[in-house]
């Protein structure tokens, strides 16, 4: 595994050149900066979507028109990712598709035939070919000393009215053909997905159309179309685990980075076909957004000139090349699209 030096407390050249629009949250709504996945996705014509928090414990998606404007959907629940047609996946107790203020179902019956203690499909986003991937999760309450296996989710594969299942894991994004997630193992047994246990060890999967591909150590996260992968160590979400994450990198011929490994905590929650990663690194117990790219880590503070901005987390990429993540703008948070950066 190779280690890196991070380099975001020294000096960074400021980039006058970068511009920075903010996204108004709705009232009294805030975006995670450590997410067990991305939060904030953007379509190819560039509208961002996110999953806020509203009054400390309310999810819901929210979409950004061009105005800035934040429109929250009437839906409580989370965002997915953009369809290839720009629609918006969501997971909102059951798989729906927003296009615009319409929300339908995805039908995903075919899955039906799949084991009775699972919650239902959870989707991680759609395939090149037009394939949904989803996972289907363990109950809310399992035997914990059930070391069986039998509670352990499984990713799914669907298309043309076919729901085929790839095996035990959790799949959580998709990029070209390429899915991503991990699998979960108690004494090297699957383990049910809502286990809270330090004897549990992580494998980063990737998924090559329907293709199982084992990335080692770790919680992948995201995935770009030539299929180098992104996450963690372990799993990222705010109480759900003991362990503190440190984000990796899997590149598409096979080697390990670790991103950040002088940094108390960090993540990777995004991956372009540049290989340029963005995440969120925790030093002295605050958050920073960074971009990695050729054993180069920069947090966005240091490179960037705009007054009264403290960039948190960068949790997306543009279709320009701009990053859009969670900060504060004068104390206050704030969603950002950052655009002209050079790395």
């Amino acid at each position: 595994m190779l280690a890196l030096l991070v380099i975001a407390a020294s000096p960074q050249r400021v980039d006058a050149r970068i511009t920075v629009r903010m996204l108004a949250l709705p009232p009294r709504a805030i975006i995670d900066v450590t997410g067990a996945r991305a939060l904030m996705a953007v379509s190819r014509d560039g509208t961002i979507a996110a999953t806020v928090i509203v009054n400390g414990y309310r999810t819901r998606p929210v979409v950004w028109n061009a105005a800035n404007r934040a429109r929250a959907l009437t839906q409580s629940g989370s965002i997915v990712s953009f369809d290839r047609a720009g629609g918006l996946l969501l997971d909102a107790g059951r798989p729906l598709r927003a296009n615009g203020t319409n929300l339908r179902a995805v039908d995903l019956s075919a899955c039906e035939a799949f084991p009775h203690d699972s919650i239902g499909p959870v989707l991680a986003g759609e395939l090149e070919n037009g394939a949904l991937i989803a996972s289907m999760r363990s109950p809310a309450i399992v035997d914990l000393d059930d070391t069986s296996g039998q509670n352990a989710p499984v990713a799914l594969y669907m298309r043309s009215g076919r729901c085929l299942n790839l095996g035990n894991g959790i799949a959580v994004g998709t990029a070209g053909m390429f899915a991503v997630g991990y699998t979960a193992f108690i004494n090297n047994v699957p383990a049910p997905s809502n286990v809270v246990s330090s004897r549990e060890q992580f494998t980063a999967m990737r998924w090559h159309e329907r293709e199982r591909q084992p990335l080692g150590s770790g919680v992948a996260l995201a995935i770009n179309a030539a299929g180098a992968a992104v996450g963690a160590d372990v799993p990222t979400g705010r109480g759900t685990y003991d362990a503190v994450p440190h984000a990796k990198f899997w590149s598409a011929p096979g080697a390990v980075v670790e991103l950040a490994p002088n940094a108390q905590a960090s993540v990777a929650y995004a991956i372009d076909a540049d290989n340029r990663i963005a995440g969120m690194l925790e030093e002295s117990g605050r958050h920073y957004a960074f971009i990695w790219k050729n054993r180069t880590l920069m947090r966005l503070d240091d490179v960037v000139a705009s007054p009264g901005w403290r960039f948190e987390c960068a949790y997306a990429f543009t279709p320009t090349g701009g990053v859009v993540g969670i900060g504060t703008y004068r104390g206050r948070a704030a969603a950002y699209d950052l655009e002209g950066l050079t790395l």
